[in-house]
């Protein structure tokens, strides 16, 4: 049987950004592992939310990308800078690693 570590989310930085119609929700979290194995080391996630004209809502997320707070801000930042999309995110990240 699979054990599912537990971990708690809080968001920490909420943007919303309007362009050309669409508009864009940007998050970035923090979660903490409670189990020991993971040492409770708080992790940073980003994710964006993108509704169109026709109010088709599209969403990605990368999850536990970071471990520094510095380079998760600053890479939030330029994420919503940038006006990323749901599609874009993943690619902004490799380049960002």
């Amino acid at each position: 049987m699979a054990h599912r570590e537990k971990t708690s989310s809080t968001v920490i930085r909420r943007e919303e950004r309007e362009d050309d119609s669409y508009k864009y929700i940007y998050e970035l979290t923090v979660s903490e592992g409670q189990s020991v194995s993971s040492f409770r080391i708080p992790l940073y996630s980003i994710g964006v939310e993108m509704t169109d004209r026709l109010g088709q809502i599209r969403k990605g997320t990368v999850k536990e990308a970071f471990a520094d707070p510095g380079r998760a801000i600053l890479f939030f930042d330029k994420v919503v800078r940038c006006l990323a999309t749901p599609i874009d995110l993943a690619y902004i990240v490799e380049d960002e690693m």
